[in-house]
C-alpha cells in the first residue's frame, strides 16, 4: 500500500554533446540535497519540481540502484508485489539504467542484475524458487523474449482476485547470476530481431522483466500439555509450511515521445 515513489536521473553529456560544447545548465538545475530540479524557461523564468530521489550525472549505477530499487526488492522479498519503471524520452538512458551488463566494467552493472544478486543471495536454493518471463509490449501485442515463436501472448485478469497472469509465457527457473545474465543477453537479441521484422525501434516497444519468487515459510512451534495425575507432558506442534508468492516487476518503458504509437 505504499505511495508510488519517484526519481529523477540526468545522463552524463554524450559524445556529440561534449563536442558541441553543450551544458546542461542552461536548461536544467539540479538540487540533489532539497530533491528538486529546476526547468529553465529562459534567462529569469524557470519551473521547479520535487522528487524522491534526485540524481546527478555523477551518479553511479550502485547508488541509482540503492536509492530507487533495492527498497522495492526487499519489500518483493517479504512477500509484497513490486514493480520499477523507467520514463523518459529516447537516448535518455532507460536501458543503460536497468538493463545494462557491465562486461566492460562491473560497476555499470543495471538494476535488473542487481536486483537478481540480491534475490539470490536472499533465497534458498533447496527451499525457494525463482523464475522469470522477458515479456515486449509493442501497440497491443505480447512478445515472449525467451521464445519468439510465441509472439501473442493473452493477458488474463482474474475476476476475483483481480491478478493479472499471461498464460503460455515462457517461464524460466534460475539458480545462479550466470543463468540470469544469459537470459537477459538472449532476450535482448530476440528484442532486436523482433523490432527488425516489424520495421521499427526498440524505443517504440515496452520491455517487461517479471520475476515470480516462491518462498518456503516455517510455521511457528506451539506448545501443548497434557496432565497424567501429577505428571505433565509438553509437546511440540509445528503448522504446516507455507508458500509465500511475490513478484517483481521491471518495465522499460517506449520512448515517452512515442508513447502515443506503441
Amino acid at each position: 500500500s505504499r505511495r508510488v515513489r519517484v526519481a529523477v536521473r540526468l545522463r552524463p553529456r554524450n559524445a556529440e554533446e561534449m563536442v558541441a560544447d553543450a551544458d546542461f545548465a542552461d536548461c536544467v538545475e539540479l538540487q540533489p540535497e532539497l530533491k528538486r530540479l529546476k526547468l529553465r524557461k529562459n534567462n529569469w523564468d524557470s519551473d521547479t519540481y520535487e522528487f524522491d530521489e534526485v540524481l546527478t550525472e555523477f551518479a553511479s549505477q550502485k547508488r541509482v540502484y540503492e536509492g530507487v530499487a533495492k527498497p522495492v526488492v526487499e519489500s518483493v522479498l517479504e512477500g509484497y508485489n513490486g514493480t520499477v519503471m523507467a520514463y523518459g524520452q529516447t537516448g535518455t538512458g532507460k536501458t543503460y539504467t536497468l538493463g545494462r551488463l557491465g562486461e566492460e566494467d562491473a560497476a555499470d552493472r543495471g538494476i535488473m542484475l542487481r536486483a537478481m544478486e540480491d534475490i539470490l543471495a536472499e533465497v534458498s536454493p533447496e527451499n525457494d524458487l525463482v523464475s522469470v518471463s522477458y515479456l515486449q509490449l509493442y501497440m497491443e501485442t505480447v512478445q515472449d523474449l525467451l521464445n519468439p515463436t510465441n509472439d501473442s501472448i493473452s493477458i488474463v485478469e482474474d475476476p476475483k482476485s483481480g491478478d493479472v497472469s499471461l498464460p503460455g509465457a515462457t517461464l524460466v527457473e534460475i539458480r545462479d547470476h550466470k543463468s540470469f545474465k544469459e537470459l537477459l543477453q538472449l532476450g535482448e537479441a530476440h528484442r532486436f530481431a523482433a523490432n527488425t521484422k516489424l520495421n521499427t525501434e526498440s524505443s517504440r516497444s515496452h520491455a517487461i522483466l517479471m520475476v515470480h519468487i516462491k518462498r518456503s515459510v516455517k510455521g511457528r512451534n506451539s506448545s501443548l500439555s497434557s496432565e497424567n495425575g501429577s505428571m505433565t507432558l509438553m509437546g511440540k506442534t509445528l503448522k504446516p509450511q507455507v508458500v509465500r508468492k511475490s513478484k517483481l516487476v521491471i518495465v522499460d518503458l517506449a520512448g515517452s515521445e512515442r508513447i502515443d504509437k506503441s
